[in-house]
């Protein structure tokens, strides 16, 4: 994909392993966060924030991100 294509409300991001993104997904899944797994061929996280996400839900999601990084170090 070229740079000029890419999407300015998606934020996408990799974890050290895909055993954690697997872990990620299913948590962000249980925690009513549904479709973050990334691309079907460059796999990764995946997180949408288009004008219709209300800065309420984008403050949820990155909550649970931070709650995510400090139950799952390095």
């Amino acid at each position: 994909m070229q740079k000029d294509s890419r999407s300015w409300a998606n934020v996408t991001l990799r974890l050290p392993s895909e055993e954690l993104e697997k872990k990620l997904v299913g948590e962000a899944k249980k925690a009513g966060f549904v479709g973050i797994k990334g691309h079907r061929s460059v796999g990764g996280i995946r997180v949408s924030l288009y004008n219709a996400m209300p800065l309420e839900g984008a403050e949820k999601v990155a909550d649970f991100m931070r709650g995510f990084m400090k139950a799952n170090p390095k």
